[in-house]
């Protein structure tokens, strides 16, 4: 395998492979039918290991100081190290061209896409935000914690909407209608974001979070069999049209510091 992937662990087997950005990498991997091995590296030793690999930061911290996150791919193959799920896909459809996840003539639809969607499912981050911390291990869960309240200016606690609270209720159906608005641009009849048969990275950007809900809350929580009724079954029937793409069966192993 010439391809390392490097993922966040979690402490129960049923949550690994939560990271909504990770699963986008992984998606990629898995259409472009390229075989890869999974790297666990805790939240405290993210920046020392990817400063060891030569990764580039993908954002800033309040204090001006490169901020590393995941995903990150190192290819044996040409020994390129690459930041960020969408710089990934665009180096994967380089690199190796078939199938490709931008079909020629979607840059500009997936650029806009990818400043867009983030906007829309805003209300989602509420839910899923705190309920990571709760998958972790205790290094990292501690780390996330205090990270996260930096942040959003509050603990995990109070971001979370209180079940049986208006709060929860109000929030719930904001991030219902984020997700109507994609139901809405698509016809009735597709499955896939771009119709067809063949999905596309923006299709991985969508699974990407609603797998790591899923992960997170559980396939058979309230929250998650709530989501796949939304819009008469449509997030459904994308799921298991994108099933076989799902590869978090890899044998991870953890980052030596």
């Amino acid at each position: 395998m010439s391809i390392t992937l490097y993922d966040f662990p979690a402490k129960r087997t049923e949550h690994s492979a939560w990271n909504p950005n990770v699963w986008k990498t992984r998606y990629s991997l898995a259409y472009k039918s390229l075989p890869y091995r999974t790297v666990l590296v805790e939240f405290p030793d993210l920046e020392r290991t990817m400063e060891r690999l030569g990764a580039a930061p993908t954002e800033t911290k309040p204090d001006g100081s490169p901020k590393y996150t995941l995903p990150v791919i190192h290819d044996a193959a040409t020994n390129a190290v690459v930041s960020d799920s969408v710089s990934i896909a665009q180096y994967l459809d380089e690199t190796y061209p078939s199938p490709p996840l931008f079909p020629n003539g979607t840059h500009a639809f997936h650029a806009s896409f990818n400043d867009i969607f983030p906007v829309r499912i805003e209300p989602m981050l509420q839910f899923l935000i705190p309920s990571i911390a709760s998958v972790l291990n205790p290094r990292s869960e501690e780390y996330f914690r205090h990270t996260r309240k930096e942040m959003f200016g509050k603990d995990l606690t109070e971001l979370y909407p209180a079940k049986g609270s208006e709060r929860r209720e109000i929030e719930w159906r904001r991030f219902e209608e984020g997700f109507g608005m994609l139901d809405k641009s698509m016809r009735k009849c597709d499955i896939l974001i771009m119709g067809g048969n063949m999905p596309c990275f923006a299709d991985f950007t969508v699974a990407g979070w609603l797998r790591s809900f899923r992960t997170v809350f559980g396939e058979a929580s309230e929250e998650w069999e709530d989501i796949m009724q939304w819009h008469d079954g449509r997030w459904y029937r994308f799921m298991k049209a994108l099933e076989k793409y799902e590869n978090d069966a890899v044998q991870p192993i953890h980052a030596r510091l």
